[in-house]
């Protein structure tokens, strides 16, 4: 019966949480500045990790599509932070680390121009 808690810790430390975020260039996205983006936006989201963060072993977050879906057509001097909110601490307590909400959250500027009507409805069409 010792071993089953020596396999829990080992689970513990030997698992880890990771997020990549990457672009696939459908929208402009950009670390420097640009003088027509006067507008400061913040985008929140979240990403499940199961069983001690051992599943799944990483998570890809495309930064275009995000901004996309948040209806803006760019952003510029981008900053991504990645945190553990009091509840999402509190989840991952309470199940014993059979659930770790990971949370992130995309700022930068834009022009404050949405996007397109068309490229708006093809959005909202996705499931």
């Amino acid at each position: 019966m010792k071993i089953l808690p020596l396999l829990i810790a080992l689970a513990v430390l030997t698992s880890c949480t990771t997020i990549h975020f990457r672009s696939n260039n459908s929208i402009p996205v950009t670390f420097e500045g640009n003088p027509a983006h006067k507008k400061e936006v913040n985008i929140v989201g979240h990403r499940p990790f199961y069983f001690w963060g051992i599943e799944p072993e990483e998570h890809e977050v495309f930064i275009d599509e995000e901004v996309r879906s948040a209806g803006h057509d760019s952003i510029s001097k981008l900053i991504i932070y990645e945190h553990k909110d009091p509840t999402d601490i509190l989840i991952s307590f309470l199940t014993f680390g059979f659930y770790l909400p990971r949370g992130f959250t995309i700022t930068g500027f834009t022009s404050g121009n949405s996007l397109p009507d068309e490229l708006d409805d093809e959005l909202k069409a996705r499931p």
